[in-house]
C-alpha cells in the first residue's frame, strides 16, 4: 500500500515527461492506492489550472479526471482521527500535506511524492512515516 499525493497523480496521469514516468511507474509498483479525501479535488484544480494556462489539452484534462475516477484509491475521509492528527501537526506543515502524512501513518504506508519541502518537514514531525521523494 501506497499513499500518493496529489502532485505525484497529476504528473502520473497528464505528463509526458521523465517525472510523469517516473510517478506512473512508483504507482505500477505498488497499485494498492489509498489518500486523503480531498487529493482528487487538487488534481483536478491543478489539470483545470494546467488547461486555462495553455499547459495541457481539454482532452487530455478529460481523459485525465476518467483515468482518475476509473482507479481503484481508498480515500480517507475528514473523520475525527484524521482531523486529530492534521492538527496536531499543522505547525510544521500545511493542512493538506498534513493530511497526507496522517494517512500515511495510520495505514503504516509510505507516502510517495515530488516535494522534497514535504519529505523533509515529514522526517521532523512524522519520522515514523516513510515518504519516498521521486
Amino acid at each position: 500500500m501506497i499513499v500518493v499525493d496529489a502532485n505525484v497523480m497529476v504528473m502520473a496521469l497528464s505528463s509526458p515527461t521523465t517525472q510523469g514516468d517516473t510517478a506512473r511507474a512508483a504507482m505500477v509498483a505498488d497499485d494498492d492506492w489509498v489518500a486523503p479525501a480531498h487529493m482528487p479535488l487538487e488534481v483536478l484544480g491543478t489539470v483545470h489550472n494546467a488547461v486555462l494556462g495553455d499547459h495541457l489539452t481539454a482532452d487530455d484534462a478529460d481523459a485525465a479526471l476518467r483515468i482518475l475516477t476509473a482507479m481503484q484509491i481508498v480515500y480517507v475521509g475528514t473523520d475525527i482521527p484524521l482531523l486529530q492528527a492534521v492538527w496536531a501537526i499543522r505547525h510544521n506543515v500545511s493542512i493538506y500535506d498534513a493530511a497526507y502524512l496522517a494517512v500515511a501513518a495510520m495505514h503504516d504506508a509510505p507516502l510517495i511524492t515530488f516535494d522534497a519541502r514535504l519529505a523533509q518537514a515529514a522526517a521532523q514531525v512524522k519520522p515514523d512515516v516513510h515518504v519516498a521523494l521521486l
